[in-house]
């Protein structure tokens, strides 16, 4: 059930942080829908810009490809401009942005899987989380709840994922902005979360 703004929702963004384990908070957030859940995510992917950017200094071909590659910022100008038009489901602009984005990440993160060995890991992991993050943030925009009970058969964890919105695609957001700032974070990437 979706309450509104003036039901709690402020309240709630006010708690001591620490209150109750993160996870636990963010699948709390599914209580106001989707637009909180997808404006959450896209603050998340909206930290993690400068690092994208960053790139992997050393890996010239990581540089080529991907720290140069504008969809991630673009993607995320769509998600804003989706957000102020109301958030139309099924905009064929959001959706066909995310199945680009979803494209370029894969792609990133399957090129840092087979450069292991090259050296510059670490810069190309955080590189490639922070695109994950931004992915996840339209991820959570193009969430329907027949999306997320597709291919499940048993209704009591149907009706699981169609509660839950799209939380699990903000937790990753937040296990991935984790990972990738985990210099600025004091080096707790999402390993160290249950």
């Amino acid at each position: 059930m979706v309450t509104g703004a003036s039901d709690g929702l402020q309240a709630y963004l006010d708690e001591v942080p620490g209150g109750r384990p993160l996870p636990d908070w963010i699948w709390g957030l599914s209580r106001w829908g989707k637009i909180v859940l997808v404006r959450a995510a896209s603050a998340i992917a909206e930290a993690c810009v400068d690092r994208w950017r960053q790139g992997a200094p050393r890996d010239e071909g990581w540089q080529r490809h991907f720290a140069s590659a504008t969809l991630p910022e673009e993607s995320l100008m769509v998600l804003r401009a989706w957000l102020e038009r109301g958030a139309p489901p099924g905009d064929s602009g959001i959706e066909s942005c995310t199945a680009a984005l979803r494209d370029l990440i894969g792609n990133a993160e399957f090129y840092d899987d087979e450069a292991a060995t090259w050296g510059g890991g670490a810069e190309r992991e955080q590189a490639a989380a922070s695109g994950r993050a931004i992915l996840m943030a339209l991820e959570a925009a193009v969430w329907t709840a027949e999306r997320a009970a597709e291919g499940i058969p048993d209704e009591a964890e149907r009706q699981s994922m169609v509660s839950a919105g799209p939380a699990p695609q903000v937790w990753e957001a937040v296990r991935a902005y984790r990972h990738a700032l985990s210099e600025r974070l004091g080096g707790h990437g999402p390993r160290a979360d249950p």
